[in-house]
């Protein structure tokens, strides 16, 4: 079996993409700061990481203090010695990903054919001559369809191959069908923004089995007027229409129903990303024919923060909202980020048809309203709805308050 470099962080360790480590009996391959390590990662004084072989078995097993590790988007622990199969991936802090394939085999069969008409149409029988194609084709997709519906969520994480420690990271969040395939995938801001980057992401949706006939895909491209600035100056059109174009070249293009690159606060004129949407619809022909819906812009509404917990961060202090939802919680999907101690959706604010800001916490009940760190409270006030106004202070969790600004149409 080998290891192969699919993922390298910005100061790279003596590596480089694509590289191959075979793995062989007795002569393990040690990640790490050490100075035997032939992956050099860190500061000295942490304990490696060793990937080795024994009865023809690999494994791998981090020496303590430990490096912060996992495997399929499962920590790894001290001095635990971990068995590794076929496809498996492992991240290693600050940014190392590792997947181990045997030799390299002929490329699979394509079934363009059936996967367009299971994404038209989801048939028992379709569904069943596709597994069997699949599986005289040798495709491990063909084994996973039939052990899906009976899937913990460990073999979830590890049909998502690279993408999966992006998922225990709360980088990208997947929703799956009945069938084992995923039916949504949202890649935050903090995926585009940090290493490995947007373009990673892509390529690894882009190898995924289960992501074949992906309906959904939304990417938090955008956040307020400037963002080009956090992509190295990039224009905001320029850069939509590369990721466009690159969603056109992927094999499941043509099962894409909805696609969302996120919103800015100032409407704005579009002309490459709009040319470009056109040319994926010919690729799709799926989506939906109404590109406003794909980049969102409004009037600018912002939280700021004006204090926190120790127990809770936030991940931007100054966010400007989505006129149509923006959520404040935990979850891959919410606008305003939390990290630590807080339910997934604290509250979610919208403007109404009315042009009303509102802030409402749809898990509102009596007992969470009597008391807890979890009840939504306008200028102090505990309250499961309340139209805002620029001034109010929003405290989604206790002790965490942001205040509300409200300019333009």
């Amino acid at each position: 079996m080998e290891a192969i470099v699919i993922a390298l962080p910005p100061e790279a360790p003596p590596a480089r993409l694509g590289e191959r480590f075979t793995l062989r009996e007795g002569t393990p391959l040690r990640v790490g700061p050490g100075r035997e390590a032939r992956l050099r990662l860190g500061p000295l004084g942490a304990g490696d990481l060793f990937i080795g072989t024994e009865a023809n078995s690999p494994f791998v097993r981090v020496t303590p203090p430990t490096l912060r590790a996992s495997l399929c988007g499962h920590e790894l622990f001290s001095t635990t010695q971990v068995p590794v199969r076929e496809g498996d991936s492992l991240y290693v802090h600050p940014g190392l990903v590792l997947e181990f394939r045997n030799r390299p085999t002929a490329p699979q069969a394509l079934h363009h054919h059936l996967e367009s008409l299971l994404s038209a149409s989801d048939s028992d029988d379709t569904w069943a001559v596709y597994r069997d194609q699949l599986e005289e084709a040798g495709d491990p997709l063909g084994a996973w369809l039939g052990e899906a519906a009976w899937a913990d969520d460990a073999a979830r994480r590890r049909q998502l191959l690279g993408l999966a420690e992006s998922v225990r990271g709360h980088l990208a969040d997947v929703t799956w069908n009945c069938r084992g395939m995923l039916s949504s995938l949202t890649l935050s801001r903090q995926a585009v923004t940090g290493a490995p980057g947007l373009a990673w992401h892509l390529s690894q949706l882009a190898r995924l089995p289960v992501a074949r006939m992906l309906p959904r895909l939304a990417i938090a491209l955008f956040n307020g007027p400037a963002t080009g600035r956090a992509f190295g100056g990039e224009d905001p059109d320029t850069l939509a229409a590369l990721t466009l174009e690159r969603l056109g070249q992927l094999d499941g293009a043509p099962a894409l129903r909805s696609v969302s690159l996120g919103f800015v606060s100032h409407a704005r004129a579009w002309p490459r990303a709009e040319a470009a949407w056109q040319r994926l619809r010919e690729r799709a022909p799926k989506l939906d024919a109404d590109w406003r819906g794909v980049v969102v812009s409004g009037g600018r509404a912002m939280l700021s923060l004006l204090s926190r917990t120790p127990d809770v961060e936030t991940v931007l202090d100054d966010v400007v909202l989505n006129p149509l939802r923006t959520d404040v919680g935990t979850s891959t999907g919410a606008l305003v980020r939390l990290v630590g101690v807080a339910p997934q959706v604290a509250c979610t604010l919208f403007r109404s048809v009315e042009g009303q800001w509102v802030v409402f916490d749809e898990s509102a009940d009596p007992f969470r309203l009597a008391h807890g760190p979890f009840a939504l409270r306008v200028n102090g006030a505990v309250t499961a709805r309340a139209a805002l106004a620029p001034g109010d202070v929003v405290e989604p969790v206790e002790g965490l308050r942001f205040l509300f600004n409200f300019s333009g149409a």
